[in-house]
């Protein structure tokens, strides 16, 4: 029987100098809520226990899912705390495209593990709304005890120091502008013969620079309050996302997912603001393509919710970031009493709203004309909780650190009214945050 352990922690506005004492450990990983409104938890944890590693040689995908299921410790849950040890990670939109049976190339830089899922006893856990903290210990391995101190003092301890992050570099695209109109009127050209409705295409681009990720990741996160941030430290690069989606969360057998579809830049200037806000909520195109989005996430749900609980409960709701205005929606349904975590993560992976509609079919245009696979970029980074919760993101406005080089996309959804030069600006409006802040 496991016997969860709670400490309680001080909390403070400003929490990152008692992250940054975590951030040099071995499987360091945080997932934090810098937009309180529209999210509530920060995570973060370290000293894994055990791991799941899938790569391109992996034999058999499918038995991933169910390692990663296996892996797991079905216990009770001893706490309101929405982690009680468990499994964090990545699982790459790659691997999503593999499981159906697409498989592109990969640009060096993104070819990092297709999953990156790592096992952790113990996690400190921060509620914004209650304002507290607390180390949550699982006590599943026998080990763990010998670290509580450690770790209650590195809590209270003045933190790692970094060289400071540079960017040598500027982000710079890796396709020409020609290219992309190229790809977009041939992905166009394929909506008007039905084969897709919405084709989300994305373009690639590359920085380079000098210092620690993490430097970097701190300097945005100061400037770009996001719901489902997340830094991962990893063996082969490490993962900085500032994403604003949620995928899938699932708590008490309850789904739910919130995609994105329509954006538009803000104003520094309260009336031109308010009317991008204005324009947005009225455009036909972006409702449009948020809807047909709902429509195909409505069909994942019902994959493994219990009949006649699929709903719908906000559409094409406005939410304002730091550099734009998006258009959100939700659905939510009551899982199927026998349905597992994993299960419920494959039913709906990778999230609709950046691939497009019917899925599997955007996919197959996607890979005919993106040049590098995306890699961890429109894939997931997740929580699995021992106790039966799940929470993930979309990887959006997601960095990879790799060998002094930095990776990042952009894209949005193609349908038949869309212009290719609106799309192509759209794609660094959505980058704006990341590259200014840099």
């Amino acid at each position: 029987m496991s016997v969860l352990q709670v400490y309680p922690l001080p909390y403070k506005n400003d929490l990152v100098s008692h992250y940054q004492s975590f951030s040099n450990l071995p499987g360091y990983v945080l997932l934090e809520s810098r937009d309180h409104q529209h999210g509530r938890y920060d995570i973060l944890t370290a000293l894994p226990y055990d791991a799941l590693n899938v790569t391109r040689q992996s034999a058999n995908l499918h038995e991933a899912l169910q390692q990663l299921q296996n892996k797991l410790l079905s216990v009770p849950s001893m706490s309101d705390l929405p982690f009680q040890g468990g499994a964090i990670g990545y699982i790459s939109y790659d691997f999503g495209a593999m499981l159906a049976g697409i498989i592109s190339e990969p640009h060096p830089l993104n070819d990092m593990p297709l999953v990156d899922i790592k096992f952790y006893d113990w996690a400190i856990v921060v509620d914004h709304h209650c304002r507290q903290v607390h180390l949550v210990v699982a006590h599943q391995k026998p080990d763990t005890k010998h670290y509580i101190k450690d770790i209650l003092t590195l809590w209270e301890s003045q933190g790692t120091h970094y060289p400071p992050f540079l960017l040598c570099q500027k982000f710079s695209p890796l396709i020409r502008e020609e290219d992309y109109r190229l790809a977009f009127e041939a992905i166009h050209q394929t909506l008007m013969q039905g084969r897709a409705y919405q084709v989300n295409y994305t373009q690639p681009f590359v920085g380079r620079y000098r210092g620690d990720s993490w430097e970097m990741y701190k300097k945005i996160r100061s400037r770009n309050r996001v719901p489902y941030a997340a830094f991962i430290r990893g063996l082969e690069g490490d993962v900085l996302s500032f994403s604003p989606e949620r995928f899938l969360c699932i708590d008490k057998g309850v789904a739910l997912t919130s995609p994105i579809k329509g954006t538009t830049p803000r104003s520094s200037h309260i009336r031109l603001d308010n009317e991008a806000k204005a324009g947005l909520l009225a455009s036909e195109k972006n409702r449009a393509e948020n809807v047909m989005i709902v429509d195909l996430l409505r069909n994942d749900l019902g994959k493994f919710s219990k009949p006649s609980s699929v709903q719908v409960t906000a559409l094409c709701e406005l939410q304002s970031f730091k550099a734009v205005h998006h258009l959100v929606s939700t659905i939510q349904s009551q899982c199927k009493d026998n349905i597992t975590l994993s299960e419920a993560f494959a039913a709906c992976f990778p999230g609709g709203s950046i691939t497009g509609a019917p899925k599997r079919e955007s996919m197959r245009i996607i890979q005919e004309y993106e040049p590098f696979s995306r890699g961890i970029y429109c894939g997931s980074i997740t929580y699995f909780s021992n106790h039966g919760r799940l929470d993930s993101n979309i990887a959006i406005r997601t960095v990879t650190a790799k060998d002094d080089s930095l990776y990042l996309s952009a894209g949005g959804g193609i349908v038949i009214d869309s212009g290719w030069k609106d799309e192509y600006r759209e794609c660094f409006t959505k980058i704006a945050a990341i590259v200014n802040a840099c």
